[in-house]
């Protein structure tokens, strides 16, 4: 019996230090300083970057969590690092421009790319091999280095501003609308351009038709449909 009842007390130490060693994954002060200063990034206030869970540092969690819509435990676990871009969500360290910029910033460049004919595959803010494949396929065709890495060059031909994606979806400048779309679409072809059909959907195509009329009126060759552009168009957008 008291060997039985020794077994016993062996297997729960050993279950609690493998929970504790599973928990400090998580939350170890290095984790923690980097999780604060992204948090902080991010307009959330975490009461300094000194790697430890305080009161603020948990609030300012739970609000990045109901923001990403997690649940808001308040604690840094497996989801809550991939959203803030410092784990994958099997894991494993995340890339340095997976740190870099937010995940609304990647959703936005995946939704981009494959609204412009580029196969980036499903918008959920993680930058795999298939969002990788699609960022060096748009690298090559607007002859700038192919690393399939995100950076800024890459990001203003993609007419993204990392700003505007970070602050998240609410603060998002506005998609033009499918009507707004089809009215470029025959103010280009108008023009002798070739943006495909006036289909309201802003492809391939019509990204080039864009960025083609941007270089001829000297516009920042963007391919996107933005103020300056519907302006030289003559498109109204209200």
């Amino acid at each position: 019996m008291k060997t039985l009842y020794s077994l016993l007390i062996a297997v729960a130490l050993a279950g609690t230090t493998s929970a504790l060693a599973a928990d400090k994954l998580f939350v170890d002060s290095q984790t923690v300083r980097q999780a604060q200063k992204t948090l902080s990034d991010r307009g959330f206030r975490t009461g300094g970057i000194d790697g430890k869970m305080g009161p603020q540092t948990q609030a300012a969690l739970v609000n990045f969590q109901r923001a990403e819509k997690l649940q808001p435990t308040g604690k840094l676990d497996r989801p809550t690092l991939a959203a803030l871009g410092l784990q994958k969500s099997d894991g494993t360290a995340a890339s340095a421009d997976e740190r870099r910029y937010s995940r609304a910033t990647i959703r936005k460049v995946e939704e981009t790319l494959n609204a412009r004919g580029f196969k980036a595959g499903p918008v959920d803010g993680t930058l795999d091999e298939t969002t990788r494949t699609a960022l060096r396929a748009f690298q090559k065709s607007e002859t700038i280095q192919v690393t399939g890495n995100l950076n800024p060059r890459t990001l203003e031909r993609l007419g993204i501003d990392d700003n505007t994606a970070s602050a998240g979806s609410s603060q998002r400048s506005a998609e033009p609308s499918s009507a707004t779309i089809r009215e470029v679409q025959r103010q280009l072809a108008s023009r002798g351009y070739r943006p495909g059909p006036a289909d309201g959907v802003l492809g391939r195509a019509t990204g080039a038709a864009l960025t083609e009329f941007q270089r001829k009126e000297n516009l920042p060759q963007t391919g996107r449909p933005d103020r300056a552009t519907l302006a030289a168009l003559g498109v109204r957008t209200g």
